[in-house]
């Protein structure tokens, strides 16, 4: 039986190359042997308390007692049923990797585990914390494509994870930092606030800007229309509409706010079209593009390959302090102190 037939050969494999997977599988051990403990405190208790109450001859302490053993025996089945859970949680996940690596297999894609977000230039993997990128299935022809989803440890879900799928397509020039906020309407918040100055925002023409909110580098708006010209923003619309666009060093990535099914067909079918139609329309629309301000042909300058971040506080100041002066002014009116 091969690493890829038997689950438990494959995880074995595949974790060699993950430390930080590895990492959060051993987190399971001290859950599960908490689990352990109470369910086998819970059992006793129960126990203890239903054979004391059978011995009691007074009727109101024997119903006491069946209480304290019911109760116990209800919070035993809780700690059993979150040990199961956290069983089957775990067994299907990597029941799921296991899937993606055979599709990568068979569609002649390369599979990797987890991947060090920091290998990839784009906004989503430079953030703060346990990240990693999971699932990565990348081919090399006819255009160099990555896809997988990014992974979080968070505080703010119940899961303790936020996943977010992306696909990275690597383009033959290297272009300056640009990057288009989907302007639709979503029930999955992003993954991260957008951290860019809105004084880099640039509007295109049409209804383009009820699509996508476009940020470039300040005095490089010439050079993004360069390269997002009508056809590449129809093709932005017509197949990555609802997700964020980045274009950063010589990638193009494609961010969505929910995890891909890396098991599905259907993803790389996706991916390997908008490789084929926006991948390759904007590395086409690229190819006589060079940034006369960069001493080194092929490169960006610094004031182009980057956006430039804005402060937090400097962008919520201003609307905080409007917001509570007309409250001020409001409240003021209202009760004729003026």
């Amino acid at each position: 039986m091969s690493g890829l037939d038997d689950l438990k050969d494959f995880r074995r494999t595949t974790l060699r190359n993950a430390p930080t997977i590895r990492k959060t599988d051993l987190k399971a051990v001290p859950f599960v042997t908490l689990m352990t403990i109470m369910i086998a405190l819970s059992a006793m208790i129960a126990w203890f308390a239903a054979t004391t109450a059978m011995g009691e001859s007074d009727a109101a302490e024997r119903t006491r007692g069946m209480l304290v053993a019911v109760a116990a025996s209800v919070l035993g089945a809780f700690f059993l049923g979150g040990a199961i859970a956290a069983f089957w949680s775990h067994g299907r996940r990597w029941r799921q990797r296991r899937a993606a690596a055979e599709l990568a297999l068979a569609r002649g894609w390369h599979y990797n585990l987890e991947i060090d977000p920091r290998s990839f230039p784009a906004t989503l993997f430079a953030r703060s914390g346990r990240n990693w990128v999971e699932n990565s299935l990348h081919v090399h022809e006819p255009m160099y494509i990555e896809v997988a989803n990014y992974v979080g440890q968070t505080t703010q879900r119940a899961s303790g994870r936020e996943e977010y799928g992306f696909i990275g397509i690597g383009i033959d020039r290297r272009l300056p930092h640009m990057y288009l906020e989907s302007a639709a309407r979503q029930k999955r918040a992003r993954a991260y606030p957008i951290p860019f100055r809105p004084d880099q925002r640039l509007s295109l023409e049409g209804d383009f800007d009820r699509w996508f909110r476009l940020y470039c580098p300040k005095e490089y708006e010439t050079d993004a229309l360069y390269v997002i010209t009508p056809d590449v923003m129809a093709l932005m619309i017509d197949e990555a509409a609802g997700f964020d666009i980045e274009i950063v060093d010589d990638w193009l990535f494609v961010i969505a706010r929910a995890p891909f099914d890396m098991a599905d067909p259907a993803v790389l079918d996706f991916a390997e079209r908008l490789a084929g139609t926006l991948g390759r329309r904007t590395e086409h629309q690229s190819t006589g593009y060079r940034d006369d301000r960069s001493e080194e042909p092929g490169f960006i300058d610094a004031a182009g390959a980057r956006l430039r971040r804005g402060r937090l506080l400097l962008t919520v100041l201003p609307p905080a302090i409007a917001v509570v002066t007309w409250v001020g002014w409001f409240w003021i009116a209202t009760t004729g102190l003026g």
